[in-house]
């Protein structure tokens, strides 16, 4: 169990690592996963606001909480494996896979698990900056947040 834990521990710092090597291929890939929703955010928004300050009793700050939050999970729930497993069975990389001591879904697992703390990280200084500008709403109690943690963290490593 233990060395099972050091396992993980060890191959997600090394996914971290790797990770922080390609911050502007991250950063890109984080905008395009981040785009869409802000472009959902600012067209509800803009109706909200020319309706009278509400869409079906959303306002202007319920629709930004939504979405930023969205962004958050969109970018924690996207997982794929490196090569993907057809690949991986095509060019016969799998079965020496299979002679390592785990099975080769634990290493993918400890590499997404890595990856979204990255991932967390770069998304801090974006989720700021659209809170700075389109003020959302949002007033979880702490048992929402730990359970949303929960929630998204057992659901992004789970890959």
């Amino acid at each position: 169990m233990w060395q099972l834990i050091d396992f993980y521990l060890a191959a997600m710092k090394q996914s971290i690592l790797v990770q922080f090597q390609y911050r502007a291929a991250n950063y890109a890939y984080m905008i395009g996963m981040i785009a869409e929703p802000v472009i959902y955010l600012v067209v509800w928004s803009t109706v909200a606001t020319v309706q009278g300050g509400s869409v079906s009793g959303y306002n202007v700050g319920s629709f930004a909480a939504y979405y930023i939050v969205w962004t958050l999970v969109r970018n924690m729930n996207i997982v794929f494996t490196p090569y993907g497993w057809e690949q991986r069975i095509r060019s016969g990389e799998l079965s020496g896979l299979l002679l390592r001591p785990l099975h080769p879904l634990h290493y993918d697992i400890a590499f997404f698990a890595g990856w979204k703390v990255v991932v967390i990280v770069f998304w801090l200084p974006i989720a700021a900056m659209l809170i700075w500008l389109f003020r959302p709403t949002l007033n979880p109690r702490w048992l929402e947040i730990a359970v949303f943690a929960l929630a998204i963290g057992g659901r992004s490593s789970s890959a």
